[in-house]
């Protein structure tokens, strides 16, 4: 049998033994995630995490604006000044609705 013949020969022993090997069941399948059927997923954001708008129009300091400004309390620098920029994609919003509600 030649090189070519064996390696066929393997690979037909491979794709059989895969068809008759019996399968792998890790969880119920039914029910397959391994959390309780009454788990509820939630998520939290606050507003500094949206808003933006550092300083813009009167909006005064919060708290997180003070200790994310100060050098060395966040590892990367990074801070919430504009973040999501929520606040003017909002006017944006806003404005762009008076021209086409017309």
């Amino acid at each position: 049998m030649g090189f070519h013949r064996l390696h066929e020969a393997l690979f037909l022993l491979e794709i059989l033994l895969i068809i008759l090997s019996p399968p792998l069941i890790l969880c119920d399948p039914i029910n397959i995630s391994p959390l309780s059927p009454d788990f509820l997923f939630g998520t939290a954001s606050s507003s500094y995490q949206f808003e933006g708008a550092y300083l813009t129009d009167g909006k005064g300091l919060s708290n997180w604006d003070v200790y994310t400004h100060k050098q060395g309390n966040i590892i990367d620098g990074s801070n919430g000044d504009i973040a999501v920029d929520h606040y003017h994609r909002y006017q944006i919003y806003n404005q762009m609705e008076k021209y086409t509600n017309r």
